[in-house]
């Protein structure tokens, strides 16, 4: 496989490790095969252990850590770190760093790194890809730095809300498995970034997130499409994620829904029911997605209603600064366009007897990866 391919196929698969209704008309025996969020065995705290890199030699096993903050005052600082064996060779490590803050050029940093040139812990959480670390300080604290020759910088996350992972954290198919956790529902962030010749001192207050993907299935392989939103509206944190498999395991639907209050987790739902409207075929990307979707969720007496109203949309084609030639290689396996729809949000919840409504601007993000 050459380089340009290696690098396409674990940037797609990169995609995943960022993301209904089930008719009544029969299960498929590939249907019957899969085991969603609300299945297995159920823990909704993990351990920062849980997050150290498993180096499988499953051929398409992958991990994924994302690390983000929407800064106050303005700006945002996004850093991922990927794990593959896709592509060319096993163990292969990547690093992608997005700096945009008020008054500054915005700054975008991606590399990736062969099996030996980038360093783990097996006995704690310590990553380092391309002079970009992440490393965990206790329970639920996170130290995050960045050495770049145009910006670097050092973030502190300090969870607010405690880790989770919705119901089981983890889809299960014939093939394989695909694992959520969130390590950072909430966090405060604190900081110092270096740019422009400039140290800036940086601060999020509770707009820290942080999550991690596991898989040993190929994205363009596992499923069709993911989406997700998430949004934080004072003491109100809500958030959703939706994977549509690929017709290899059904086409199954899965959904799961979390909403917090201050510092807790006050509702989830690991198998939330999704409905589209509103739908619109783009000519370009050749798919049909939603502008309006409605999210209902149920624990136990408690219950929510999330209704988004799309207001305008921005379509990406995740592959369009590969080149016409790589681009051709990389649509024999998949073909992924994003589609980032700005909406107005109602939240309706009912949780220990109380009623509330949160509504806001916000957007939904749907990454489609094969019809």
């Amino acid at each position: 496989m050459t380089k340009p391919l290696k690098h396409i196929v674990l940037f797609v698969a990169s995609l995943a490790l960022g993301a209904t209704v089930v008719l009544a008309t029969g299960i498929s025996t590939a249907s019957a095969q899969t085991q969603g969020w609300s299945k297995g065995k159920s823990s909704s705290t993990p351990s920062v252990s849980d997050m150290i890199p498993k180096m499988s030699s499953d051929e398409a096993y992958t991990e994924r850590y994302t690390f983000a903050v929407d800064l106050d005052g303005g700006g945002h600082i996004g850093v991922d770190w990927t794990v593959s064996n896709l592509g060319w060779g096993d163990g292969q490590g990547g690093a992608a760093v997005r700096v945009r803050l008020p008054g500054h050029d915005k700054y975008k940093f991606k590399e990736k790194a062969d099996d030996d040139e980038w360093s783990y812990s097996s006995k704690k959480f310590d990553i380092d890809i391309a002079d970009t670390r992440v490393r965990a300080r206790g329970k639920n604290t996170f130290v995050v730095t960045h050495k770049g020759d145009d910006v670097s910088f050092k973030l502190l996350f300090k969870n607010t809300t405690p880790m989770w992972k919705p119901g089981s954290g983890e889809i299960k198919v014939k093939d394989g498995y695909y694992k959520f956790n969130m390590l950072a529902p909430r966090a405060n962030v604190t900081g110092e970034v270096t740019i422009g010749g400039k140290t800036i001192k940086v601060k999020g207050t509770k707009k820290g997130y942080a999550d991690h993907v596991a898989t040993n299935i190929a994205p363009f392989d596992f499923a069709k499409r993911f989406s997700r939103f998430r949004t934080y509206n004072n003491d109100v944190f809500v958030m959703w994620r939706e994977i549509k498999l690929h017709s290899d395991y059904g086409s199954r639907s899965y959904t799961w829904a979390v909403v917090g209050y201050k510092d807790k987790i006050v509702f989830s739902d690991p198998d939330a029911t999704i409905r589209f409207a509103r739908m619109r075929k783009d000519p370009k990307g050749g798919y049909k997605f939603p502008m309006a979707i409605q999210i209902d969720g149920k624990d136990g007496k408690d219950s929510i209603k999330l209704v988004m109203r799309g207001k305008s949309f921005k379509r990406i084609d995740l592959l369009e600064n590969y080149g016409a030639a790589a681009k051709m290689v990389a649509s024999t396996v998949s073909n992924p366009y994003r589609y980032d729809v700005k909406c107005k949000y109602t939240l309706q919840m009912t949780i220990q007897g109380a009623k509330a409504q949160v509504s806001g601007n916000s957007h939904f993000v749907m990454d489609y990866i094969n019809e």
